[in-house]
């Protein structure tokens, strides 16, 4: 007789609910980072916009906010993929419902693979560009691997957010014609 509870008809399914839920909540750690340097990015403008009227405009922040901006947006990419706020083409989807569970584990092995050569590639710019001692063309000639950073860590959150679709892939819902997440 079946049982009425699928974590035990299924061995293992408990711990990959659980597993993905815990990506996804890693990746919503490191939006709500990306959120908080977003709101307090504003300050460095308003701190150069009022020392230029005053005539003594200040070098660093123009290069620093660029800085903050790559972060931003490397560190809030898993969410945007946990959230659907990317180019998805779900034409298939929609039109061969069959194919949506494999085309989502596909979607999943396509965007845990880019996470990973991103944070590889990331990683091993950053990490020449630390031994050859690099810095930026500017006044404040800040070491370039701190900015190249954003790389290797938007490429672990791409790489987790990916993973936890191969392990929770987002189904195909017809009444609001859109993929939705487990996690």
């Amino acid at each position: 007789m079946p049982s009425a509870e699928a974590p035990s008809a299924h061995p293992g399914t408990g711990l990959r609910v659980r597993t993905a839920a815990w990506l996804t909540r890693l990746t919503r750690l490191s939006c709500l980072a990306s959120g908080l340097l977003a709101l307090i990015l504003p300050l460095p403008v308003l701190y150069e916009v009022v020392m230029d009227q005053l005539g003594n405009p200040p070098v660093w922040v123009f290069e620093m906010t660029g800085y903050a901006i790559l972060m931003i947006a490397f560190t809030a990419s898993g969410y945007g993929l946990n959230t659907g706020h990317h180019f998805r083409v779900a034409l298939l989807s929609q039109k061969f419902p069959r194919l949506a569970l494999p085309l989502a584990l596909l979607s999943g092995l396509l965007e845990a693979a880019f996470g990973l050569m991103l944070a590889i590639a990331g990683w091993n710019m950053a990490h020449t560009s630390w031994v050859q001692g690099l810095r930026s063309d500017t006044l404040l000639a800040v070491p370039q691997f701190w900015p190249q950073l954003a790389l290797p860590i938007g490429g672990v959150v791409i790489l987790l957010q990916g993973l936890s679709h191969l392990l929770m892939p987002p189904h195909w819902d017809e009444a609001s014609n859109r993929f939705l997440d487990h996690a």
